[in-house]
This record gives structure tokens, C-alpha cells and sequence, in this order.
């Protein structure tokens, strides 16, 4: 059979370029290699001590139990401060949309006196009714749509899974 001879430490340390990046890696596979094989702590070389703790702190993680529905409470988390951000930014949204309006129909109302006799002789007479009533039911139906989100009376069903 052919196969290839596994790498060591040696082999490892000769493909780094820098000398002292290989001097720490044969220093952390040292201490692993010691760790594992249970041999006593050398103080005299407080650089692989360091790495022999960490090798011990890495091979025996501490691991606290996850409490039953973790996942559904952070989720439940996520959504209420989502929900929680978005209706603020929704009531600004409305806030401004609302001045901007007040605003337009104050600037509109302002200099009707000088546009509105002017419009009043272009148009035919009777179109004027008309395209009031088009705006009184376009007023409606939007001013109803957003009553009824408002309150959540056209919410889709939710489906719970």
C-alpha cells in the first residue's frame, strides 16, 4: 500500500517562513503532546504552561444545559423589539406624513385667492363637482383602508407552525 506518512511538528514548523511564528507553533504542539500524555507542568518554561492551560481549558469545555425552548424565547425576544421599533418608526412616518399634508393643503388654502378665480374661468362649469367627488371617494377609501389597519381589522391569519 501507498500512503503518505502523517505530518509532525517538524514538518509543520519548516513550512512557515518566519522563525518565530515556527518556534510558537512547536511550542503549542509540544504542549498539546504533553498535555495529552499527562506529563508534569515544567516551570521553567512559563510559555508552555500558558499553553498547556489552554490546551486543558480547550479539552474540557464547561457546558451549561440550555434551557427547554431557548430558541423560541429568543425569538419571541427578537420579534417583540423588532415589532417594538418598526411601530415607532410607523408613527413618525404617519407623524410627518400627517404635517406634510396639513402643511400642503395650509399653502394651497394661502394663495387660493389668486389660482382659484383662474381655474374657476378655465373650467367648464359642473367639472368642478365632479373632481371633487372623485377626491371625496378617493379620500374615502384610503381614509377607511388605513382606519381598518390601524384597528387590525385586515390582518392576514397567522399561521402557527
Amino acid at each position: 500500500m501507498n500512503h503518505k506518512p502523517e505530518n509532525t511538528a517538524a514538518d509543520a514548523a519548516a513550512g512557515f517562513d518566519d522563525p518565530r511564528i515556527a518556534r510558537e507553533w512547536e511550542l503549542q504542539e509540544r504542549a498539546q503532546r504533553e498535555e495529552r500524555g499527562g506529563a508534569p507542568m515544567d516551570e521553567a518554561d512559563p510559555r508552555l504552561a500558558q499553553y498547556r492551560l489552554l490546551t486543558r481549558a480547550l479539552r474540557a469545555p464547561v457546558m451549561e444545559p440550555i434551557p427547554y425552548g431557548f430558541a423560541e424565547q429568543v425569538a419571541r425576544r427578537a420579534q417583540a423589539v423588532a415589532a417594538g421599533n418598526d411601530r415607532v418608526e410607523r408613527y413618525l412616518q404617519q407623524l410627518l406624513l400627517a404635517a406634510l399634508v396639513v402643511a400642503g393643503v395650509a399653502m394651497v388654502w394661502s394663495s387660493s385667492d389668486s389660482w382659484w378665480p383662474a381655474l374657476q374661468a378655465q373650467v367648464p362649469a359642473g367639472s368642478l363637482s365632479w373632481g371633487a367627488l372623485a377626491g371625496g371617494c378617493c379620500l374615502l377609501t384610503w381614509g377607511w383602508q388605513g382606519v381598518a389597519r390601524a384597528i387590525g381589522l385586515d390582518a392576514a391569519p397567522r399561521h402557527t407552525a
